[in-house]
């Protein structure tokens, strides 16, 4: 489908109808810079909402689809047309999962490694924490067992320890009150050290904070660190492999590499009336782009076997994979997201050495 095309229609039906985009926005009970990004050709508008669209614009889904206005003759070739351009449209638009999040609307992008750290930083300046939640020590993220019953970092007195997208600080406040003696952050999004810096002054507790992205090298200090940890962070990276080269060259001898992420087989199957639905290939990695809330973030699928070999080729050794659930956190759990884990993992945890 024409993109450009049809934000030009959307944008003309929208001025016929004397509605400013805030106004159109308002009715959808979406935000104007949504409905800007339609008429600019850089997005289409989720299914849920193209019905409230027509009404609105008192066009029908036909003309919606084809970008303009219809006559009797040209209905049923455009609608021909349109059938056949949604089917191939179905194959690049996936229904992603991030944490417990359904994404609806999930575009495959090629890779273009600043438009993603510019579309995601925005994001965890802004909306991150309050639309995903913070997942943070002792909670590996998920209904995943949660590091005081699972103990995978040890004894921490006295250790060095950085943390891969630390975010706000709090699961470097946890690994402080266990006795870490020296702590480092690095993260992507200078709010996030922000609130991180705030959060931990009010602790009193010191730690460096770094700005960069994991996967560019950033002058933090090599063979250091006795325990590197992400939590929920190494799925955003954009290299891989990259990231698992410099993580390495920080730690030192035998030092522990863990990091928990959304399980992959969790991001391809939803739950539809009660039933979970095979929503996406397992073994898709494209990149894809999601709309959240008035944001965008891009990330990639990667099968655990893409994990798993990329710490293998940049010299870690496996100590432990873990993708079990708490089976009493997810009973408790009223909501899709819980009753899922009972019957497959929503997330996992590796722990490596160097």
């Amino acid at each position: 489908m024409n993109q450009d095309k049809i934000g030009r229609f959307i944008a003309e039906m929208r001025k016929q109808h004397n509605l400013t985009q805030r106004e159109f926005a308002e009715a959808l009970d979406i935000s104007d810079k949504t409905v800007s990004k339609w008429e600019c050709g850089n997005g289409m508008p989720e299914l849920s909402l193209m019905q409230p669209i027509c009404e609105i614009l008192d066009i029908n889904l036909n003309e919606l689809f084809s970008g303009e206005k219809l006559t009797d003759a040209d209905y049923k070739k455009k609608a021909e047309e349109n059938m056949l351009n949604l089917i191939r449209e179905a194959e690049n638009t996936k229904k992603n999962i991030v944490g417990g999040k359904v994404l609806g609307n999930a575009v495959n992008v090629d890779l273009n490694v600043s438009e993603i750290h510019k579309s995601n930083i925005e994001f965890w300046d802004t909306i991150g924490n309050e639309f995903l939640g913070t997942t943070s020590l002792p909670n590996w993220g998920g209904y995943l067992p949660s590091e005081d019953k699972l103990n995978l970092m040890g004894k921490l007195s006295g250790k060095r320890v950085l943390e891969i997208c630390c975010g706000s600080g709090r699961s470097l406040k946890y690994v402080a009150d266990l006795g870490a003696a020296d702590l480092w952050g690095l993260d992507i999004s200078k709010n996030q050290l922000e609130r991180a810096k705030d959060f931990l002054e009010e602790q009193e507790i010191i730690a460096n904070l770094v700005h960069s992205p994991m996967e560019d090298e950033c002058g933090l200090p090599t063979d250091y660190f006795d325990i590197v940890f992400s939590v929920y962070g190494i799925g955003w990276t954009t290299n891989l492999d990259k990231t698992f080269k410099l993580i390495r060259s920080y730690l030192k001898k035998n030092g522990a590499f863990i990091f928990g992420w959304s399980h992959p087989i969790h991001k391809c199957v939803s739950v539809e009336n009660g039933k979970l639905i095979f929503s996406n290939s397992y073994f898709n990695e494209e990149w894809y782009c999601a709309d959240m809330s008035d944001k965008e973030i891009l990330l990639s699928n990667r099968m655990l076997s893409t994990y798993i070999n990329a710490l293998a080729n940049n010299g870690f050794v496996i100590e432990k994979l873990i993708e079990e659930t708490d089976r009493e956190k997810a009973m408790i759990s009223d909501n899709d997201f819980g009753r899922k884990a009972l019957m497959l993992p929503t997330a996992f945890i590796i722990k490596a050495r160097k």
